[in-house]
């Protein structure tokens, strides 16, 4: 049976919204540019303003204090930004105003030539068929015949809900000869209008020529006055109008072919539609690749299989990623420079959701259509998605290396040419993380179209919930890559890194989602095992009590050893393993054909519930394996660590234990297949039976979220408790400062190392973050430039105290510091002809 293409929304308006979104990011990307933002450039204003900030700090350093010299230059530096975004907004309101015209002048432009509405016309065959296929399609839609024009086309045009058709002339003379021909293509033109593709094709096409006339033809004119544009700008800039022009294409292309689909489904005749795609121009389509429209057999191969329309492309997974690789970073310095202040995660939630939920519109929307065609085809294999995630991945990854070096923004190119071999291993993580969150989708959208009478609602939030899942996944995963570029790559930054990605609240949350609502469906439909999901956690967290039985007395010489991380990961093992094997033995039990997905939901689903239980139990083990009294007494006194310590475990476990039992349960139902196949399972009774019996995971739900509140307040609170041994390591670095006795690129290098650490990575207990702070500061403070001096001071002050906000403040003014002095010094400028609107300088400092 053929699914029906209307069912769920379809690829145009969500590829519509994918080229919306290039067109920002490339404009944005031009226009900060040109504005100064960043490129060392020295001829914008904006340029000239941070110039002029280092400028005020030389001139007033001497007068003032390190907490009053970081205020100063960091709010004029601010300032100069914000005036920077005010231009660039500008700049992208110009070119939005130029596409809405083009848009709203597109109608009368094509309607310059004489039109004389089809009620005009004399009486002729031609002209009685086209009042058929009118009164058919019961659209009160105004025609107009095109009397000069001898072609045989037509074509849809209007704005704001006003649509008209014209026709040429040449087309009424083929359909006196040939009345299909004239019924497929009008019945094809009305499909447009009632697809209500009609907006996006003007918009799209004048997004394309707007793009063209307000940012390539300024960047071009600005690159004779910028020569260093055509070197880091231009290039970039011609990969975007190549995606820019292939997303156009997929645009319009699809609407043909949902416009063929609708013309067939709405009563017209297929031999009409199809002699209407057979070729009337006596001409043969020389370019093909990225042509406006598919060639006449493709259209021809899509009436008698919808499979284009139902297909999870790699293109489109591509291009989501390149564009998603490429706009995280340069959103993420706008929106940290112009709101520095926000709370910790607060940026990366806002573009994870932004760009996350625009990528994966495509991707998401793409795979509930394939899943669709699957379900209507009893016989037909799940979509794959290997090559579609393998083509994410390579977007995010070539999107990362096209990025330029931004200030505060690292990226994977950064650390692939530092790194090779670490560069690799984070590619990898990512590539596993694509595919398992395209398999996800694809069992959500299973779990919720099968046996659905109202599948479009429900794919529409499913999609938006997959956007949302996507979009906070990948905000955790580029946030490795800029704290491997913050400090150095290693396999021990990495392994930090992938700590604080996976403790990420937000990325908690999205993982409980993952498990939830792929079983709201199956509950829905009958066929959710909740109960066989609860005899698995109960087994896991018997199992994880017995098995840590033998190693009570390593785990005990392991803490009074002081090694609480070796100790934390020997617990981590065990539980992983009965993890594992519990979650294998499930799908080993329920898997088998076709039941690999619903096995690993309910693995997952298992693994969620007993995850507060295996933290309470490795809470126990190691307090009972240090305590030489009363076990209750212990357990008394480290009552604090076991609430603050293992919040950060509880949040960690949630996101391991979950992948690990998905994939397990994934294998176990392998296994199963060619042992003896699976029987669909009877309904599971009333719905009710089985919300009631996930209670247990909703207060499993709540334990975890209030680890990740209670995390996150205190990895945004001011101060963070520091060892004495931090603080001992931090006093030595305080006294071993020698103003002047480091030149200041030497201690700038130092500086810019270390600004991009945040407070939420020094949560993370036995990290080397104190020591790399403290070097910073030390660096700055001996420097020979006393502006550097000042700020170092501020900043080793700051780490003192153990106020890690104003530490980041202070690092974020010597890295701005730096980075304007450099630029001015590669750009050329000597320092006694710096801009500076106050009359001559004071000689302070270095340069």
């Amino acid at each position: 049976m053929r699914p029906d293409p209307f069912v769920l929304p379809s690829a145009t308006s969500a590829r519509f919204v994918l080229l919306m979104l290039t067109t920002a990011i490339g404009s944005i990307m031009v226009f900060s540019w040109i504005a100064g933002l960043f490129g060392g450039t020295f001829r914008g204003p904006v340029a000239a303003a941070r110039v002029e900030c280092v400028n005020d700090a030389r001139r007033q350093v001497l007068g003032l204090d390190g907490a009053a010299l970081t205020d100063g230059f960091t709010g004029c530096v601010n300032g100069a930004y914000r005036s920077a975004f005010g231009q660039v907004a500008a700049m992208v309101g110009v070119l939005l105003l130029v596409a809405v015209l083009a848009y709203a002048l597109a109608p009368r432009f094509i309607s310059r030539e004489p039109l004389r509405p089809l009620a005009a016309m004399p009486d002729s065959p031609a002209v009685r068929s086209a009042h058929e296929v009118l009164a058919a399609s019961g659209q009160p839609v105004h025609v107009e015949v095109a009397t000069l024009r001898g072609t045989a086309g037509a074509r849809a045009f209007g704005r704001f809900g006003r649509y008209r058709i014209m026709l040429d002339m040449g087309l009424l003379a083929h359909g006196g000869r040939d009345p299909r021909v004239l019924r497929g293509v009008l019945s094809h033109e009305l499909a447009h209008v009632r697809n209500r593709d009609i907006d996006i094709t003007y918009l799209t096409l004048a997004l394309w020529w707007g793009f063209l006339a307000v940012v390539v033809v300024p960047a071009v004119i600005y690159s004779a006055v910028e020569p260093a544009m055509l070197t880091q700008v231009s290039w970039r800039l011609a990969l975007f109008l190549v995606v820019l022009w292939l997303t156009r294409t997929a645009v319009l292309r699809s609407r043909e072919y949902y416009a063929d689909a609708r013309a067939v489904e709405t009563g017209g005749d297929t031999a009409d539609v199809a002699a209407a795609l057979q070729p009337r121009h006596g001409g043969r389509r020389r370019w093909r690749f990225g042509a406006n429209h598919p060639t006449e057999s493709q259209r021809l191969a899509a009436l008698d299989d919808h499979a284009v329309l139902f297909r999870l492309h790699p293109g489109e997974a591509l291009g989501a990623g390149v564009l998603l690789g490429f706009a995280y970073p340069l959103l993420g310095f706008l929106l940290g420079t112009g709101w520095p202040d926000a709370r910790l995660y607060v940026h990366d939630w806002i573009l994870g959701l932004l760009l996350g939920m625009c990528a994966a519109a495509v991707v998401a929307g793409s795979a509930w259509r394939a899943v669709q065609r699957a379900l209507a085809d009893a016989d037909a294999r799940p979509p794959a998605t290997w090559p579609a995630a393998a083509a994410l991945t390579g977007g995010l990854l070539l999107g990362q290396l096209l990025t330029p070096n931004l200030p505060e923004a690292g990226s994977w190119a950064q650390v692939l040419w530092s790194e090779p071999l670490v560069a690799t291993g984070v590619a990898a993580v990512l590539l596993v993380l694509c595919q398992v969150y395209l398999r996800w989708v694809v069992r959500s959208a299973y779990c919720h179209l099968r046996g659905n009478p109202r599948p479009r609602g429900q794919a529409i939030f499913g999609v938006l919930a997959a956007a949302a899942v996507f979009g906070w996944w990948v905000s955790a995963w580029l946030k490795l890559p800029a704290m491997l570029v913050s400090s150095y790559p290693t396999w021990q930054t990495v392994t930090i890194g992938l700590g604080a990605m996976i403790s990420n609240p937000v990325l908690v949350v999205g993982v409980i989602w993952a498990c939830v609502y792929p079983v709201a469906g199956l509950i829905r439909g009958r066929q959710a095992e909740v109960g066989r999901a609860l005899l698995t956690a109960c087994a896991i967290a018997i199992g994880f009590a017995l098995a840590m039985l033998p190693f009570q007395d390593r785990l005990g010489g392991l803490l009074r050893a002081g090694q609480v991380w070796p100790a934390l990961g020997l617990c981590g093992v065990v539980a992983g393993s009965v993890v594992a094997v519990c979650a294998f033995g499930l799908g080993l039990w329920r898997g088998g054909h076709r039941r690999t997905g619903e096995a690993a939901v309910h693995a997952a689903l298992a693994a969620l519930t007993a995850v507060p239980v295996l933290v309470a139990v490795v809470a126990a083990y190691l307090i009972t394996a240090t305590c030489t009294t009363n076990v209750l007494d212990c357990a008394a006194r480290s009552a604090g660590f076991a609430v603050q310590g293992l919040t950060g475990v509880t949040m960690a476990g949630a996101v391991l234990a979950v992948v690990l039992a998905a994939l397990a349960a994934m294998a176990g139902s392998a296994v199963r297949v060619p042992l003896r196949p699976s029987t669909p399972p009877p309904p599971t009774g009333p719905r009710w039976l089985a919300v009631a019996r996930l209670l247990p995971t909703v207060l499993a739900v709540a334990v975890i979220g209030g680890a990740g509140v209670a995390m996150y307040l205190r990895g945004t609170d001011n101060t963070t408790a520091m060892s004495p041994e931090a603080a001992n390591l931090l006093r030595q670095y305080a006294a071993s400062i020698r103003p002047g006795s480091l030149p200041r690129a030497v201690a700038c290098s130092y500086g810019l190392a270390a600004h991009s650490y945040g407070v939420g990575l020094t949560d993370l207990a036995g990290t080397t973050w104190p020591s790399r702070l403290g070097v910073a500061a030390t660096a700055a403070a001996s420097s020979d430039d006393i502006v550097l001096q000042k700020l170092g001071n501020e900043a080793m002050r700051a780490l003192l105290a153990a106020d890690l906000t104003r530490n980041h403040q202070a690092n974020r003014a010597i890295a701005n510091y730096c980075g304007i002095v450099a630029a001015a010094e590669a750009a050329k400028v000597p320092a006694d002809h710096w801009p500076s609107a106050r009359g001559p300088r004071a000689g302070v400092g270095q340069t």
